[in-house]
């Protein structure tokens, strides 16, 4: 008799989490959940800011605090506190021809999510879908980034008490094996090339999917903006954790006769929020490799440091490359570190052509008077922000997500809720509903019915 081969930790974890009710944990539990991973997120904050640091190999105690401990803790509360009415049945009207019955839509679980966390913000961008599906009534096969280790095993015991999530870890094999899963959802993290090969494996067994991606967020700033406000604006959003930001600025569009202004006004405002970027105020790069990678992009560009003194390596310290070829790999590729091209355009409608021409951006941002709104709408984006940059993130009122290349779907907030549930319509029949006059057998009556419906 042949021994069948234990299941892959992978598959063990999944099968683990069982087959959740239909209609998922009344709200009093779920709303329990929620501050149970409040508080216990909350008690561990400390040793997240020292497990984000070590990964990082030199991470801003107060960027991890701000970006990843306290906007969890705020989405938590949030949500928490709204969830009873996310939850409630929403009665519909019905047509005439239903006369005598009732309906409802209501929202009701997926069943069993897995989310793929990244490594750039591995606390926030776990915990925020984390929370959204606890709400839905899930349960949550969640694997975290393999780049941020340290981190990665701390959320695995931080969450080891919650009967409704097993967390799996791993490298690009484990990622593999979850996608693959006949799930009821997945959520995935990361950039635009593993988010393709994830709704790949995903659509094998027709698992709804939610990409949040990357992609190139350009800036734009119009003749009428403040160029010392605009640069302290762009620089504050691309050199937060250096860079390593799916919305940071990836590149900025400025009127040409402005260009050295705008160069000039982009290294005051970095060395005003880094005058000391040798201290602990400037963090490191993570992956291995990106130093170089980032440098290779700046070859043959002329690359203006913004920083002086700029930090010593491993650190990379920020750079404004002027005028590059559109075509230039600086503008090819999504930068995901302390680079910034500037690009010069002639009239408006030129920097809108030349957005709208690439990939759609997970977010624009525009800096300027009252035609910055008239840049909005006239641009394709996940989300666009009006005189400043990357804030947006935090507003657990605002859907957040890309489309096309910079992703699918949308959550935090109730959009959240929505993106880990599903809507159900339910019907209570009328007992002489007129709608019931269409059965057989067929006749003159039938005939009758139908030249009523064709008029």
């Amino acid at each position: 008799m042949i021994a069948t081969p234990p299941p892959s930790p992978v598959r063990a974890a999944f099968e683990a989490l069982g087959r959740p009710d239909p209609s998922g944990p009344p709200l009093a539990e779920r709303r329990a959940t929620l501050g149970r991973l409040h508080g216990a997120v909350k008690a561990r904050a400390e040793e997240i800011a020292r497990a984000v640091d070590a990964d990082f190999g030199g991470r801003p105690r107060a960027e991890t605090m701000l970006a990843e401990v306290a906007l969890a803790l705020a989405h938590l509360r949030w949500t928490r506190g709204r969830l009873r009415g996310w939850m409630r049945p929403r009665r519909v009207g019905l047509p005439l021809e239903f006369l005598g019955a009732r309906a409802r839509v209501e929202r009701v679980p997926l069943g069993r999510v897995a989310i793929l966390g990244p490594w750039n913000y591995p606390v926030q961008l776990t915990l925020l879908p984390l929370a959204a599906a606890l709400a839905g009534g899930d349960r949550v096969l969640l694997k975290p980034s393999e780049h941020a280790p340290r981190t990665a095993a701390l959320l695995a015991d931080l969450l080891a008490p919650f009967a409704e999530v097993r967390v799996v870890q791993g490298g690009a094999e484990a990622a593999a094996e979850v996608a693959g899963l006949p799930l009821d959802g997945l959520f995935f993290t990361g950039s635009t090339a593993t988010g393709r090969k994830v709704a790949e494996a995903a659509a094998r067994n027709l698992v709804p999917t939610v990409l949040e991606l990357g992609g190139k967020s350009p800036a734009i700033w119009l003749p009428d903006a403040d160029l010392a406000a605009a640069a302290r604006s762009v620089m504050a959003g691309k050199l937060f954790s250096a860079g390593q930001t799916c919305v940071a600025p990836d590149y900025l569009m400025v009127p040409r006769p402005r260009l050295r202004d705008a160069v000039a006004a982009l290294g005051a405002a970095a060395r005003a929020l880094h005058p000391r970027p040798e201290g602990g105020d400037y963090a490191s790069l993570l992956r291995e490799g990106a130093r170089e990678r980032l440098l290779g992009l700046l070859e043959g560009e002329e690359a203006v440091p913004l920083l002086d003194p700029m930090p010593p390596p491993p650190r990379l310290g920020p750079y404004a490359v002027v005028d590059p070829d559109p075509d230039a790999p600086v503008m090819r590729q999504e930068i995901f570190g302390p680079v910034l091209p500037v690009l010069p355009y002639g009239r408006v409608e030129d920097a809108v052509a030349f957005v709208n021409a690439r990939p759609v951006p997970l977010a624009l941002y525009v800096h300027g008077g009252a035609g910055a709104e008239d840049v909005v709408r006239a641009t394709r984006s996940g989300g666009a922000l009006v005189n400043e940059t990357i804030v947006h993130v935090a507003a657990h009122t605002l859907p957040f997500g890309g489309a096309g290349e910079s992703g699918m779907g949308a959550y935090h907030g109730e959009e959240g809720f929505r993106a880990f549930t599903r809507p159900r319509a339910v019907m209570v029949a009328g007992r002489w509903m007129p709608a019931l006059a269409g059965r057989p057998p067929y006749g003159s009556r039938i005939e009758r019915i139908i030249r009523l419906v064709l008029r």
